[in-house]
């Protein structure tokens, strides 16, 4: 079983989660309600919605994981390595956090 695979089943389980079709790529994506919450790339990260607010509380708060990294001041999103089966706990908790802050 590949990371990707138990990522796919554990944030399908997520409630309020609708797994389809990206809006920017072919792999699949992760909505709640209309909103694209997070998606993969060929390279094996997840890209999440984790919004700037909980971006910047994040931060405050100590950082984030180092497997997290974020796109800049302005960005909704934080790409995160799903490459191994020890970053599934790490994604589905990103995920969570991510559906309450795009509910």
């Amino acid at each position: 079983m590949t990371a990707r695979n138990d990522l796919d089943r554990a944030l399908t389980d997520v409630p309020g989660i609708v797994r389809r079709a990206s809006r920017w790529g072919s792999a699949p994506a992760y909505f709640v309600g209309d909103r694209e919450i997070a998606h993969f790339h060929k390279d094996g990260h997840l890209d999440v919605r984790l919004t700037r607010a909980v971006i910047r509380e994040r931060k405050a708060e100590g950082g984030l994981d180092p497997r997290v990294q974020t796109r800049g001041p302005s960005s909704d999103w934080v790409a995160v390595r799903a490459t191994d089966l020890v970053d599934v706990a790490l994604v589905v908790a990103l995920v969570e956090e991510a559906v309450r802050a795009n509910a």
